[in-house]
Formats: C-alpha cells, sequence, structure tokens
C-alpha cells in the first residue's frame, strides 16, 4: 500500500511527494557494503586495534555510520581524516602514504578538521590559536577514549591544575602565567569549579581587538548586568577600551580586580590633570587628597551614570 501511495497505481512517483523525500534524504541509497573496504578496515585494526577500540566512544564513533557514510560517499571511516590507506597498507605501514596528523603542516592538518567543524568554527583561521601556529590536535585528541564531545587532550600538569574543569585544564600547558594570577587573593573563581576559561574565552573565535576589550566586555556583562548599562553618561574607557582598561580579570591584589592595588593610582593613570580643588589652594598646605585617596567615594558611579557627567553619587 506505501508503494503505491508514493509511486501511484501507475508506478510514477507524485511530483511532490517524490521531491519532498529526495530533499529529506529518504530516498538516498545506502551505499553498497566494498568487500575492499571490509578487508581494509581489518588491516588497519590489526596495527591500530587501540584507536579503533577508543573511537567506538567517543564523538567520531559517527563516521562509521551508515547515514555519514551516505552522505560522504566513504564506507571506511578512517579515510575521512587520513585519506587512502590503500597506498599505506601496500607500503607496509609506517608514516608513508597515508595523513598521520604528525609531520604534516599545521594548515593541512586543521584543514582536514574544518571540512567537518568549520561550520561550528568558521573563524578559526583568524582565531589567536591559529594565528600562533597551533594545529588542533595540539588541544584535542581524535582517538581519544572518553566520551567527552570536545575530545580535548588533557596535559599532565601539578596537582591542583588536576582538579581544574577538562577546558581548563588543557589550558595550562600554554598560559601558566595566566593561571598564576588565580593564586592571587583575589580572583575569578576557576580553580573553585564556578568558571572555566571558556566562559569568557572563545577559543576558536577571530581575534578582533584585544581579548574582552572594547565591545568583547559584553562577555563580562554577561554574570556583570548591572554595568552595562546603557548610561546616559558613559566611562569612555569602559566603551574604547573596555573592562580590562581597569580590571585584571584573572587575579588582583586588590578586592575589585583592580590593575593597581590604589584606586587613585589607576584613576590618576588615566586622569593625570587633577582638578585644583582636589590639591588645595595652599601653598604650603598638604595635599588635600593622595595616592591612599578613593575616588570612589566620591565618584561612586564610575562605570557610568545617568545624573551626573562626572559619575557623582
Amino acid at each position: 500500500m506505501w508503494k503505491q501511495r508514493i509511486w501511484g497505481s501507475r508506478g510514477f512517483a507524485a511530483p511532490a511527494l517524490l521531491a519532498c523525500l529526495l530533499a529529506s534524504g529518504a530516498l538516498h541509497a545506502q551505499p553498497e557494503p566494498n568487500p575492499r573496504d571490509a578487508r581494509t578496515a581489518r588491516l588497519c585494526a590489526n596495527c591500530h586495534r587501540d584507536k579503533f577500540a577508543a573511537s567506538e566512544h567517543n564523538a567520531h564513533a559517527v563516521l562509521g555510520d551508515e547515514d555519514w557514510q551516505a552522505r560522504t560517499g566513504k564506507s571506511l571511516a578512517c579515510e575521512n581524516c587520513h585519506g587512502d590507506t590503500a597506498a599505506h597498507i601496500r607500503g607496509g605501514g609506517g608514516r608513508r602514504n597515508v595523513f598521520g596528523f604528525r609531520a604534516e603542516p599545521v594548515t593541512e592538518r586543521n584543514a582536514r578538521c574544518l571540512a567537518c567543524h568549520r561550520k561550528d568554527h568558521r573563524g578559526f583561521e583568524r582565531s589567536p590559536h591559529a594565528l600562533a601556529g597551533l594545529a588542533c590536535t595540539n588541544c584535542h585528541e581524535q582517538h581519544a577514549g572518553h566520551a567527552a564531545t570536545t575530545l580535548l587532550r588533557p596535559p599532565p600538569g601539578p596537582p591542583d591544575v588536576e582538579s581544574l574543569a577538562g577546558r581548563s585544564r588543557v589550558c595550562f600547558e600554554c598560559h601558566s602565567e595566566q593561571f598564576a594570577l588565580f593564586d592571587l587573593n583575589e580572583h575569578h573563581r576557576l580553580r573553585e569549579g564556578v568558571l572555566e576559561c571558556t566562559s569568557c574565552h572563545d577559543p576558536h573565535a577571530a581575534a578582533t581587538r584585544s581579548l574582552l576589550g572594547g565591545f568583547k566586555q559584553q562577555a563580562c556583562i554577561g554574570c556583570h548586568t548591572d554595568k552595562g548599562g546603557p548610561f546616559v553618561f558613559e566611562h569612555p574607557a569602559s566603551r574604547i577600551e573596555g573592562c580590562t582598561a581597569c580590571h585584571a580579570p584573572h587575579g588582583s591584589p586588590n578586592r575589585h580586580l583592580l590593575a593597581h592595588e590604589r584606586v587613585a593610582e589607576l584613576c590618576i593613570s588615566c586622569h593625570a590633570e587633577i582638578p585644583q580643588f582636589h590639591i588645595g589652594f595652599s601653598p604650603t598646605a598638604p595635599s588635600r587628597f593622595s595616592l591612599d585617596t578613593q575616588c570612589t567615594n566620591c565618584h561612586s558611579q564610575i562605570h557610568g551614570s545617568n545624573f551626573h557627567p562626572r559619575f557623582l553619587r
């Protein structure tokens, strides 16, 4: 009965229904099993049994699905990433005649990964990681035995690094200087498990301006919503340089994560021309204000104000 509904009483498909089925892939033919591919898979497994066993439990297991094979036309999962393996087998194995993701140029390695993952990482070639000459395999392990979808390659590190979330732990190998700042008395709660590096940074995004500066401060406002405005009177540093003009996001001795320990030092780094009444009008009397003065005692609405252009309370 269902065949008659699709093909009609005279053996011809209803045009609208047939078009829908073709568009949805319902009538796509599955690739016929190829005896050569089955034999090649056995030969691959004889030498790379550990890779086959691990890949069965990670995100790349999809390469062996029938619908994926129908879409790519490759019935051998290995060939999606490593290319034609026939010459590799004929040559007796080794690193010859196969794409092994080791000696090949970084750009070619990344191109292999982006052939499938470009939809999710469109700007990767312009990211800081790509511009620094890193390959996807510096951070990801394509044959990882765990089920995590990101297949991160956690590097060995000190015990306190091992306690971090997986996404943050893999960053430690290159960014140990930033991790040291998290040991300061005031820091974002990375080691406590509240945040991860990827809570603020996108490792695959294109590098536009400085990290978290300018309009990228929106990464900060996602949590600090009360500082985002819009305000009638904007603090120029906030809109031009961003939150990092004043704050050290990884860690600081200052309880507000300021880039300077004393508030006045931070303010004077931009506002060097101090009004006379701040200093005093007597040439012999001490200055009314010093570096120990809390500028925010008066300029309390420092992120922006709807009432005063000098951010007075």
